[in-house]
């Protein structure tokens, strides 16, 4: 009768069923049958390569970075050296050079027909995230005729099958639409009216190379939805059966890797250089765990933000983050001045910190009933939470006056390591710790002296004799190896070196290096001559 169907309990909808019942056959009443164009998605942004690797290839944020930046930073292709395959892997732009617009559409044009080419370059000019910032363009093949298969023997396998995925959604994006058939049959019996809808692929455009991925929650694709037999109106359906069944409004999934990206980009929290360490920081810290690719959050992620969000309500909110990447961009462009935005921020803030009572807070964020009759196992203290550069941690409550001992506030952390190494500081034994870095040396006096260096890797510096040591970048934080004599000595090598003999000098010191063409060989760092590995025993076949 042309009203919306209210069905809200069982004796209605048997109602409905015995009045149905009778019935062998349903006649169509009307058939629409329209033409629908789905476009290519742009080409890949940060959030969006992490959110399609992780629905497609089931890389977690972090695995995709690491793996992109091993692409754009460069692949030894033979005879051509070591290609950047990529362009840079941090944007939040859907911009396309038009010089690669142009390339993409020589290559679609040759091996798919003129058919598959759009009448122009699809530009795109940037992106839909919030507070984009456009300085570099989107992630794409720098050689887009350059075919994934063609270059496979030289990519691990993970390698190979980013790329591809990043290969197909830029080629795509300059593919013309997906052209689908979508039938829409209605039957009408008494008052009561019956529709399916089904699509199908007319032309598959874009969808030749690429088509999208959706998780639980996200809805059907034109592309997912079932075809329907051709009928004509007025025939008449022979009916099989009429299955009820009962509906509940289901509250929303779970997030999973590529969802909560994508929503960290529609509340503008974060950047493109943030999504993976701030997904990965859930499951570091504990926060949250991941099962079946979905994240729950853990007690100590519930109790942690309902400390934090009753302690600093104007700090930990989304609106927060967001106005600070917008004030962060002002002051990039010149519109606000950044003294006055700090000062307008710290003020408040630092007086927040300064009336909390980090002890209670900790002590409300984890559960400490077993340390309450613990006494310090030095001096008989009370052992008490205690705030530290690297976390929570259980001092006794004499520390660090009159007592030393420490503990982490998990009994994960493993203990200090004595050394044979001196600190340059004091001149106190130096102890190997853990930080969140992985292992250092730090002297023992802690925290009286603040003495830290690299771990040193036996291999000492082919210019002026000192230690090369593992430090890293300032800017991406990829280890690389270096004289532990910097700034006075710059040498540095990007691959982990081992105390081998150069068989040409006799220099005891070589970078460990490996391409899937030539296996594992060794570089001297002194002379650079090159020599291969042998196999170890247990590698050989007999």
């Amino acid at each position: 009768d042309g009203k919306k169907p209210v069905i809200s309990n069982e004796r209605e909808a048997n109602a409905i069923l015995a009045a149905l019942k009778p019935r062998k056959t349903f006649q169509v009443t009307e058939v629409k049958r329209r033409e629908r164009r789905k476009n290519p998605a742009a080409p890949f942004t940060t959030s969006t390569l992490q959110q399609d690797a992780a629905k497609k290839l089931g890389f977690g944020s972090k695995r995709t970075m690491r793996l992109a930046q091993d692409l754009y930073e460069g692949i030894e292709l033979g005879k051509e050296g070591a290609v950047g395959l990529i362009t840079y892997m941090r944007t939040d732009s859907t911009r396309v050079a038009a010089s690669a617009a142009g390339q993409a559409r020589d290559y679609i044009r040759m091996m798919y027909g003129q058919q598959y080419l759009p009448d122009g370059p699809r530009l795109y000019s940037d992106g839909k995230s919030k507070n984009a910032q456009d300085a570099h363009e989107s992630i794409r093949p720098t050689d887009p005729a350059r075919r994934p298969e063609l270059i496979r023997k030289y990519l691990k396998d993970d390698q190979y099958r980013l790329y591809e995925l990043i290969w197909q959604r830029f080629m795509a994006s300059q593919m013309v639409p997906a052209i689908f058939d979508t039938t829409t049959v209605d039957f009408d019996f008494d008052r009561f009216l019956f529709r399916a809808t089904g699509s199908v692929v007319k032309f598959d455009g874009y969808q030749r190379l690429y088509k999208e991925v959706r998780e639980a929650g996200e809805g059907k694709a034109l592309e997912e939805e079932q075809g329907l037999p051709v009928v004509q109106k007025g025939e008449e359906i022979p009916v099989k059966t009429i299955t009820p069944s009962q509906h509940f409004t289901e509250p929303p999934p779970r997030y999973s890797e590529a969802s909560l990206v994508k929503e960290l980009e529609r509340l503008g929290i974060g950047r493109p250089s943030t999504y993976a360490s701030i997904v990965s920081t859930l499951v570091d810290r504990r926060y949250a765990m991941l099962e079946q690719r979905r994240f729950f959050p853990t007690q100590l992620g519930e109790q942690v933000e309902k400390v934090m969000v009753k302690s600093f309500p104007d700090v930990f909110n989304v609106r927060f983050t967001s106005h600070m990447e917008s004030d962060l961009d002002k002051i990039e462009e010149g519109d606000v001045n950044w003294r006055k935005m700090l000062k307008d921020f710290y003020g408040p803030f630092a007086e927040s910190v300064k009336s909390a009572d980090i002890e209670a807070l900790i002590g409300e964020a984890h559960d400490l009933s077993a340390i309450e009759t613990e006494r310090c196992p030095e001096c008989g203290g009370r052992l008490v939470p205690r705030g530290g550069f690297f976390g929570p941690f259980l001092a006794c409550e004499n520390h660090p006056k009159d007592c030393k001992y420490t503990r982490p506030l998990r009994g994960d952390r493993k203990p200090a390591q004595p050394t044979d190494e001196i600190c340059h500081e004091c001149g106190a034994p130096m102890v190997i710790r853990h930080g969140r870095s992985g292992e250092f040396l730090g002297c023992s006096r802690f925290p009286k002296c603040r003495g830290t260096r690299s771990m040193p890797t036996g291999v000492k510096c082919p210019k002026d004799g000192g230690d090369i040591a593992v430090r890293r970048s300032k800017k991406r934080g990829k280890a690389f190896y270096g004289c532990s004599n910097y700034p006075k000595c710059d040498f540095v090598v990007w691959d982990k070196p081992v105390a081998e003999t150069c068989p040409e000098c006799g220099y005891v010191g070589a970078e460990a290096k490996f391409t899937k063409t030539r296996g594992e060989y060794r570089r001297c760092i002194k002379c650079a001559n090159e020599w291969d590995v042998a196999p170890s025993p247990e590698a050989v076949a007999v």
